[in-house]
């Protein structure tokens, strides 16, 4: 075999090996493989929060009515609930603000106590958010924040965590007492009954809005606030 024939094989040879190179750079194929394949899937469901409540009346059970109050003799509306949803919760109760401030404006004149199975969670015998149109005195200091205490006044707050982490399937209860107290003759003699817990506080008959303190009972997932 001549050179010249040699040198145009030996070229030849070289595109080929070059050519190969590129194909296997392009198909991203660097040798021999073997593979297996499994297929799966992941679905799921989203959580339940749900709570079912009872020992009032009404269509969820939490309508009471407290008849024929009289200083120093406490009532009490006793709540139960239930977790009916699929996930651990949170219970708490929610009051209204503007039928709070009405129950809050009473001072030393009112008394209420909230309590769940652990124990008292709120009581006071003063309620004074020291809100218009109350006294707004604290103790001895006006408008005070420092004196908002149980030595002081001490409103009853819009929200409270009545129970931590209930389980599916279990359940519980809270109190709420309140009572006409007997301080400086409690509330007098009224020559009528009349319904408790008018709001707005201190307005006269044509511009009241309602009585009684509507509440809520709030599930929620553990460590979330209503």
């Amino acid at each position: 075999m001549s050179s010249a024939i040699k040198v145009r094989l030996g070229a030849l040879g070289a595109s080929l090996l070059v050519l190969g190179a590129l194909v296997a750079m392009a198909t991203g194929v660097t040798g021999a493989y073997f593979s297996d394949t499994k297929e799966g899937e992941i679905k799921g469901t989203t959580g339940s929060i749900r709570i079912h409540t009872s020992g009032g009346t009404g269509s969820n059970g939490l309508h009471f009515n407290f008849q024929y109050l009289l200083p120093g003799e406490p009532q009490t509306a006793t709540v139960e609930y239930k977790n009916v949803g699929h996930n651990s919760q949170d219970v708490w109760v929610v009051f209204d603000p503007e039928p709070l401030h009405a129950l809050n404006n009473l001072g030393r004149y009112g008394e209420v106590t909230l309590a769940n199975s652990g124990g008292t969670l709120f009581h006071s015998a003063n309620l004074n958010d020291n809100q218009p149109p109350a006294s707004g005195y604290c103790g001895s200091v006006q408008y005070s924040t420092e004196e908002f205490s149980p030595s002081g006044c001490w409103p009853l707050k819009e929200k409270y965590k009545v129970r931590s982490n209930l389980s599916p399937g279990s359940g519980s209860y809270f109190k709420f007492t309140f009572g006409y107290t007997t301080y400086n003759g409690g509330i007098g003699n009224a020559a009528q009954e009349l319904p408790w817990n008018i709001y707005p506080p201190e307005e006269p008959e044509e511009n009241w809005k309602g009585n009684g303190l509507p509440y809520s009972v709030v599930a929620t997932q553990v460590g979330v606030e209503p």
